[in-house]
């Protein structure tokens, strides 16, 4: 269980990077090296984080289905007695 609440904390604190990252690049007025470094630490961040929503979204459809199987057998099992 620790390891997710880790995963969770690094998730949000490189989602709150990247927002911050936006916000840099949306000012505008900052040198064209600097603004190429940022685009790239960001593009990078987005895809980390996109990557991690669907290996979250995978887990999540695993474990409903898992839970509609269960449930399902449960339910069988009452009314066959």
């Amino acid at each position: 269980m620790a390891k997710e609440k880790t995963d969770l904390s690094s998730f949000e604190s490189e989602f709150e990077r990247l927002g911050k990252i936006v916000g840099r690049l949306e000012e505008g007025n900052i040198p064209l090296e600097e603004m190429l470094k940022l685009y790239e630490e960001g593009t990078v961040l987005a895809a980390k984080l996109s990557d991690t929503l669907k290996q979250a979204e995978l887990k999540v459809r695993t474990l409903s289905k898992v839970h509609e199987e269960l449930v399902s057998f449960e339910t069988s099992e009452f009314d066959e007695e």
